[in-house]
């Protein structure tokens, strides 16, 4: 397990939390507003972290798979993975926003919700679930990948499929303005969908996991660094160039490179800042006998070089990072709806933000309970319904 994988994945989730929570708390002038001023200008783009994190770990964990029995076990493996962790909260959802928005409950399709069918966002019951469609889309080529080429071929394959993608979206957003507000609306749905700019954060991640196979070695605190300090400008940029709305999707083409140029960089360097320590220790003689004590020296100097971030931490809010994704919209809709902000509205400024702070906390702790009481079992449970055995060696 990639423990720093885990912990970017734990803080992408929190990312997005904040940005939802951001356009629920009432304005006020606490220094600590900045915080959540902060989730409202970049928190969204943790879902493009997501989908960089996706592409990577697709590809690392099937470089050495291919053939139509790895294919198909790859495409069980992943239905199970996000089935699994989303239909609990599809009945959640049905039962909340039945309650709370009966008008949006009435305008969804519940059938195509229910399977994550790619649709219009207007009919999608629970409206963050658009990133889990292309989720599918991507399992989906990525099958077929591992069905039609071997590991050594297959980047060809995916820096062939960035390239031409990336020339396509360029050419619509540059030349023919497909993009615009004018003209979005007026786009082909399947187009708009099958030919998307986020695609190019999959491929992205894909091709950094090829990138480390091959420098495996290198910077990485560096790339870690600037990779947040771009990031974080991405929330400069939102505003100032954008006026807020680079998330908007007539601005999905600056918004790819914007967040996911440096959330490429921030994988890099936490890949590579963790492998260091399992690198250079593997290159340690083996000793058949006492070490010495110049031994004793280099193995304790190898083993300083690698930086993870703590491992129980980031293996369980990493783990409950799909949960904490999932669950936080309905928490809010029920904090919201049932008079959270009428009662902390005549608070002083900093105790409406800490109360904000402890509502983000409580979005947590469930999502972690969530994970380790019902999601964790559901999967092994969908694993065993599929005939997947739940000590194969294949990441899953």
């Amino acid at each position: 397990m990639l423990y720093n994988i885990q912990f970017l994945r734990f803080v992408a989730a929190m990312l997005v939390v904040l940005y939802h929570s951001a356009n629920g708390l009432p304005a006020n002038d606490s220094v600590f507003q900045a915080v959540f001023s902060a989730g409202g200008s970049l928190g969204f783009a943790g879902v493009d972290i997501f989908f960089v994190i996706s592409g990577f770990i697709m590809a690392h964990t099937s470089s050495s798979h291919s053939g139509v029995s790895d294919s198909f076990d790859f495409v069980r493996r992943r239905l199970a993975r996000i089935f699994s962790g989303y239909w609990p909260f599809f009945v959640l959802t049905l039962v909340i926003f039945g309650y709370f928005r009966p008008e949006h409950f009435a305008e969804a399709n519940l059938l195509k919700s229910f399977f994550l069918w790619p649709q219009s966002l207007n009919h999608v019951l629970l409206e963050l679930t658009w990133t889990l469609s292309y989720e599918l889309y991507f399992y989906l080529l990525f099958s077929l990948l591992i069905l039609f080429s071997n590991p050594r071929t297959r980047y060809v394959y995916i820096l062939l499929g960035f390239a031409l993608l990336l020339v396509f979206n360029l050419y619509r957003h540059f030349v023919v303005h497909s993009f615009s507000p004018d003209n979005i609306y007026y786009q082909a749905f399947w187009l708009q969908f099958l030919s998307s700019p986020f695609l190019l954060q999959f491929f992205g991640g894909a091709l950094v996991a090829w990138w480390l196979t091959k420098r495996p070695a290198g910077p990485a605190l560096s790339w870690l660094i600037a990779g947040t300090l771009l990031f974080l400008a991405g929330g400069w940029v939102n505003e100032s160039v954008y006026s807020g709305l680079i998330e908007q999707g007539y601005h999905v083409v600056p918004r790819v490179f914007v967040y996911g140029l440096p959330a490429c960089m921030i994988l890099a360097g936490l890949v590579r800042m963790e492998r260091v320590k399992e690198l250079e220790t593997a290159d340690l003689p083996a000793s058949n006998g006492p070490a010495s004590e110049s031994d004793n020296r280099k193995t304790g100097h190898q083993k300083a070089i690698g930086m993870r971030a703590p491992a129980r931490f980031s293996a369980l809010t990493g783990g409950a990072s799909y949960a904490i994704y999932l669950s936080h919209i309905l928490i809010l809709t029920v904090v919201w709806n049932t008079g959270f902000n009428q009662l902390i509205a005549s608070w002083p400024d900093a105790m409406i933000v800490a109360a904000y702070i402890l509502l983000v906390m409580a979005i947590l702790g469930y999502s972690v309970l969530h994970y380790t009481y019902l999601e964790k079992p559901l999967h092994r449970l969908f694993k065993r319904w599929i005939g997947l055995s739940a000590s194969s060696p294949r990441n899953s």
